[in-house]
């Protein structure tokens, strides 16, 4: 069946774009090749022709997406002039580029050489760090949306159009956006991708360039999966270069935190013909401590030695709930084996259980959180301050056993005159209830410490009490990946010291709106028939999320050249003015958030 012809040539929009003929579909837009008639050029003109159902919303997302591609002036990115609306249409006015995409030229042409895929890989890469600095990200790089002008230079275009095909809603928390044979695997699992997304659909695009054909789907969707190294085109192209075949591995590495941090540093390792390439630092494994990856089994991000270590006055101790002997008891008792194995003792495992000694030491504000995650383990707990815990400890049958041994003493140093009895009687009562003190405060998990991170002690603390603090999510894993990377960086460790504790504030931050951004997305319903301000809002607050989350990259992709030596001196210019960045942008989305907060109170 043909498809539908929604402009003939010769119509004139706005009394001013002429059309003259389709040049291309996708998703829920159609772009024309029309003529300005008032500045006698041609310009490309995108139709947007969502279904009925969602065609409010796609107006209201394309409006916002257009006037944030407005402010991106850059060479190598498609100029967007205006959106219009004239009677049942919306339609983008942009720059019409004269060549053909890149996926065509592939086609008629068969793939490029490596010097012009490097060219167009390091052109494609500065526009999007142009963009990706502004909180804007594309979420559909592939081929086509690649254009080759004739003076051989690329041109990105399409910023934000996935959004418009592929989201009911504003907030677009999880869920698929994008081509599917170029999306990150973090999206295909549901997730949201970041900057390290488009990064990795660059990577594919470069891999296309070169083989003219993308890796073998083995996923599920029609996907690719990558290697563990990356997709590496010398598998199928002996004569790439191996500093490029570097590059797309390192852009399409299926874990987000062993790609570049940021894509301007795709950009300086073509230019650099792979000299330079910062090593990533081993990320802990699962169940490790990200500060000295020590074994960590509880997922509370920090072992209790860390967490003492870095502790203040206000730490408070975790006990397991006390249950009846039987088999609530033998219950708990299995699930704390289960989590610690060999690594605490059959009689310390006992106490826990029994209530009679802590399990964990943690800062007092992951208290909560670290409640539920014990919860979730069938590990039910409770949590003292030390003050009480030492209550605790003197009303416990020791106290009583001292205060047998103290009133013996003196009793029998006054029958039989006895005055060492009456000195050291008072003494060992003392020692007792010490003891019984001691073993009320000393955690049952407490294991050896492998090594502790370079992190001044001020950025220290106050990492180890994000990390305990933060649910496991986005926002987590982001301050963990930094944090790996800042403790690495061991020649300016006092330097990097206000950017981690900026780091951490931005992450609760980040957590904050991811939060509320997903409690509006279960509300979706609302959308349907919600006020232009509600849109104005949640459009702020997810443009808010995304320029946060870049901040945090940005640092990371900072980290990463330092470590390397490519910045210049010790780099204390450049944390500082991140760690300020970091800190003024964090003040700015905590408004945008509480902003959404009303809205859904």
């Amino acid at each position: 069946m043909a498809e539908p012809t929604y402009l003939a040539p010769g119509v004139v929009l706005q009394d001013r774009y002429e059309v003259a003929q389709e040049i291309g579909r996708g998703g829920y837009s159609i772009v024309y090749r029309a003529r300005d008639r008032r500045v006698g050029t041609d310009v490309a003109i995108k139709l947007l022709v969502p279904p009925p159902a969602a065609a409010r919303l796609a107006r209201e997302r394309l409006r916002r997406e257009v006037e944030a591609v407005r402010q991106l002036s850059h060479p190598n990115i498609v100029a967007v002039y205006d959106v219009v609306d004239e009677g049942p249409w919306s339609f983008v006015v942009m720059e019409y580029v004269p060549g053909p995409d890149l996926a065509v030229r592939v086609r008629d042409r068969g793939p490029l050489d490596a010097e012009a895929t490097a060219r167009l890989g390091r052109e494609i890469a500065a526009a999007l760090d142009v963009a990706h600095r502004r909180g804007i990200l594309h979420r559909d790089v592939k081929p086509q949306n690649i254009l080759l002008a004739p003076d051989g230079c690329a041109r990105l275009t399409d910023f934000g159009s996935a959004r418009l095909a592929g989201s009911e809603t504003v907030t677009q928390t999880g869920g698929l956006v994008g081509t599917t044979a170029y999306a990150a695997p973090e999206q295909l699992a549901g997730g949201r991708g970041d900057a390290r997304a488009d990064e990795y659909a660059l990577g594919m695009t470069l891999y296309y360039a070169l083989i003219g054909a993308l890796p073998v789907r083995t996923g599920s969707r029609g996907a690719t999966v990558p290697e563990t190294d990356g997709h590496r085109p010398r598998r199928e192209r002996p004569d790439v270069p191996p500093w490029l075949d570097d590059v797309i591995g390192r852009a399409t590495m299926p874990d987000p935190d062993d790609r570049f941090p940021a894509v301007a540093l795709v950009a300086a390792a073509i230019e650099a013909r792979g000299e330079g390439l910062v090593a990533v630092p081993a990320l802990p494994s699962k169940g490790r401590c990200a500060m000295c990856r020590a074994p960590e089994p509880f997922g509370i991000g920090v072992c209790p030695r860390c967490a003492c270590r870095a502790g203040a006055g206000d730490d408070v101790l975790v006990f397991l709930e006390r249950t009846s002997p039987g088999a609530a008891r033998r219950a708990m008792r299995e699930a704390l084996e289960e989590r610690i194995g060999g690594a605490a003792s059959a009689a310390a495992c006992q106490a826990a259980v029994a209530g009679e000694r802590p399990l964990l030491r943690v800062p007092a504000d992951a208290g909560a959180r670290v409640l539920e995650l014990l919860e979730a383990q069938g590990l039910p707990a409770r949590v003292e301050t030390r003050a009480t815990s030492l209550h605790a400890a003197v009303r416990a049958p020791i106290a009583a056993l001292a205060f047998v041994v103290v009133a013996g003493g003196v009793a029998a140093a006054m029958a039989a005159a006895v005055p060492m009895l009456l000195a050291t009687s008072p003494a060992v009562g003392i020692v007792l209830v010490g003891l019984a003190a001691l073993g009320r405060r000393t955690p049952v998990w407490n294991p050896p410490s492998v090594g502790r991170s370079s992190l001044p002690a001020e950025a220290e603390a106050t990492a180890v009490r994000a990390l305990a603090a933060l649910p496991a999510g986005y926002a987590r894993a982001l301050l963990v990946d930094l944090l790996r990377r800042a403790a690495a960086v061991t020649a300016a460790a006092e330097r990097v010291g206000p950017l981690v504790v900026a780091a951490c504030a931005a992450a609760r931050d980040l957590a904050m709106l991811e939060e509320h951004l997903a409690a509006f997305d279960a509300r979706r319903d609302r959308l349907s028939d919600a006020p232009a301000g509600w849109v104005d809002a949640l459009s702020r607050c997810e443009r808010g999320r995304d320029l946060l989350t870049q901040r945090l990259l940005d640092a990371s992709a900072t980290l990463s050249r330092l470590q390397a030596g490519v910045v210049e001196g010790s780099g204390g210019d450049a944390l500082a003015e991140l760690a300020r960045d970091l800190d003024a942008e964090g003040r700015r989305q905590v408004e945008a958030a509480r902003e959404v907060a009303d809205l859904l109170a």
